[in-house]
């Protein structure tokens, strides 16, 4: 469960009771340490792209597809799901601890190319399983040749991006909360998670169908306006946002 950093009671409880009227299901807890807010993007992101380009460092050099299962083994990661693999290249799905990245190559005479480790919003069912159990036992995934790439963030990608794109031209900057409250229930999405509420900044999640983004507004301390929008990949999803894509 997501928890809120706040020293303003009164600020959490305007919050909690306009909330409480439209999206029934976010909970908010006040805490006073905002390095608890666990599923905060923010937080945990400068220790995520470290752990991917160690991996990619760790990968880097690799001939074969034996040799580059051998060195996910060996740096602690589990192969979760195969989304491509044929003569011409490769997507695995792997998780270590609470970490997911996708990893992909080309192959060219049975040779690995341009391996690259890239992030892993999309995720099989396998990959959404081996993130909650520790003990979970991916060895005997295979590549499923009927739904190729599948999960790969690749299918997705651009009508993400087309929808953030959208999402960043219905919430200009200069209003307030309830606005942009107001605004996404209009284009059908759904607040599922607030991450941080403070007099200059709240933070939430949203989800419509297979998409969730986190959306982080920055407002003036006094009037409450919001000076600028940012909409970003949520990577780390609250059990709340879990629910509404379906992965609970």
């Amino acid at each position: 469960m997501k928890t809120v950093n706040s020293h303003k009671p009164l600020l959490l409880s305007a919050i909690i009771t306009a909330l409480t009227m439209s999206y029934a299901n976010i909970s908010i807890a006040a805490d006073t340490d905002p390095k608890e807010h666990v599923w905060q993007d923010r937080m945990g992101l400068e220790n995520y792209d470290r752990q991917r380009d160690a991996l990619e460092k760790d990968l880097t050099g690799s001939d074969t597809v034996e040799q580059l299962r051998s060195r996910l083994q060996k740096a602690g990661y589990r192969l979760t799901a195969i989304n491509q693999e044929s003569d011409s290249d490769i997507e695995y799905e792997v998780v270590k601890g609470d970490h997911t990245f996708e990893v992909k190559s080309e192959v060219s005479d049975g040779k690995l190319k341009d391996l690259a480790v890239t992030n892993n919003i999309w995720r099989a069912d396998t990959t959404k399983r081996a993130l909650k159990d520790a003990d979970y036992d991916a060895s005997d995934v295979t590549y499923d040749k009927e739904n190729p790439g599948r999960y790969s963030d690749a299918q997705f990608a651009d009508t993400w991006a087309q929808e953030k794109d959208a999402l960043a031209a219905a919430m200009p900057a200069g209003k307030k909360f309830d606005d942009y409250k107001k605004i996404l229930e209009d284009k059908g999405y759904q607040i599922t998670s607030i991450n941080d509420a403070d007099d200059d900044e709240v933070e939430f999640e949203i989800v419509k169908g297979d998409h969730s983004f986190e959306v982080n507004l920055e407002r003036d301390d006094d009037t409450k306006v919001v000076e600028e929008v940012e909409i970003s990949n949520n990577i780390w999803h609250s059990e709340e946002t879990e629910k509404a894509l379906g992965e609970d």
